[in-house]
């Protein structure tokens, strides 16, 4: 037991700290692009910029360097599912899609590490693979928003995964 000022302390907390390996070790110095998905590094943060990055793409001096989201996409290393199935998806597929095109445009607005890296069909229910584990949670809660139905989330222990599971059935 410790004590501070007036109160005292009995516990600790311990936090898990599993980050993300993709994750830059290093930040360079200066400007960085990445020549895959055309995002920005500058400021220790990635960010979308077309004309910054047409001046930048022809500088020498300014490195070229894969975003964690696009290293995750060639390795196919997925940190959030959404699963979507149920008869209202079935009838509303293109209407959703867009939905979910509009919300990843939005996200990546903010930070462009949030990517889809895959959708596929997998026993009638359609899995959409996500670089980060917020954009799973952001998409499934837009679908939710829009179109009710049932939405669950469940997290992995100890990792930064998600599977977010959205159906509706009318």
């Amino acid at each position: 037991m410790s004590k501070k000022g007036d109160k005292w302390f009995t516990h600790t907390q311990e936090y898990e700290t599993n980050g993300d390996p993709y994750a830059m070790k290093a930040a360079p110095a200066g400007e960085a692009i990445c020549p895959r998905c055309k995002a920005i590094f500058k400021d220790k943060r990635w960010f979308i910029d077309e004309e910054l990055y047409e001046e930048l793409k022809d500088i020498e001096t300014v490195p070229h360097i894969i975003c964690p989201a696009c290293r995750k996409i060639l390795d196919r290393y997925a940190m959030g599912y959404l699963y979507i199935s149920g008869n209202f998806w079935e009838t509303h597929r293109e209407e959703i899609m867009r939905l979910i095109n509009n919300e990843v445009e939005r996200a990546r607005g903010l930070n462009p590490l949030h990517q889809i890296i895959n959708i596929y069909e997998e026993d009638g229910t359609t899995v959409i693979e996500t670089t980060t584990d917020h954009l799973a949670q952001r998409l499934g809660r837009a679908l939710y928003k829009a179109c009710k139905g049932d939405l669950e989330f469940r997290w992995s222990k100890g990792n930064k995964l998600v599977r977010v599971y959205w159906s509706r059935n009318d």
